[in-house]
């Protein structure tokens, strides 16, 4: 129970940090959206997505965790475009269209092709950089053992972070927002 208390806690700070530096950046609204397609295609394309980010943490430690936001950013193009197949492994999709090591170029070329500009998504690019340095840094201040249980579900909780940011983020692009709506109701 405390090790769940602690991951909670770690996420949810994460998140919030992230969260208001891609929002300064003009790339969030202060928020990230809740979409619950996009959350249930994370959970069931998860398993995957470690399998092949885990191998990657040693040596590409930054790509195994912004990858996921790319990930993100693609999910929800293909969300947007609704070219998503009920029960599809969109990251399997996503990654076999150019490899795990082009999976950003790929995400970035479906964001182009709906409309983003060259612009954002080079900001994009920049902010994720830094908020997946931030990420490791966050991680390493947390004096966790390498290769241990608790660091693999740090990392879990990490990319499920930027796997959010960049659906989010994608979203915004594309010019999703929450806008408050009254409804008057029947007495």
């Amino acid at each position: 129970m405390e090790q769940q208390e602690y991951l909670q806690n770690f996420e949810k700070t994460l998140s919030e940090q992230l969260t208001k530096t891609l929002s300064e950046k003009g790339l969030l609204g202060g928020y990230t959206f809740e979409v619950e397609e996009l959350t249930e295609l994370w959970h069931r394309c998860a398993p995957d997505y470690m399998a092949d980010a885990v191998p990657q943490i040693a040596d590409y430690p930054l790509a195994a965790i912004a990858w996921a936001a790319y990930f993100g950013a693609g999910a929800a193009v293909l969300w947007d475009k609704q070219k998503i197949t009920e029960g599809e492994n969109t990251y399997l999709r996503l990654r076999d269209a150019r490899g795990f090591d082009e999976m950003d170029e790929y995400a970035d070329y479906l964001m182009l092709d709906n409309g983003i500009k060259q612009a954002d998504i080079e900001k994009l690019e920049d902010a994720l950089r830094s908020a997946a340095q931030s990420a490791e840094t966050a991680i390493r201040k947390e004096g966790i053992e390498p290769q241990s249980v608790m660091a693999f579900h740090i990392f879990a909780r990490v990319v499920k972070i930027f796997f959010a940011l960049g659906a989010s983020a994608a979203l915004h692009l594309m010019g999703y927002k929450y806008e408050k709506v009254k409804v008057d109701l029947p007495s």
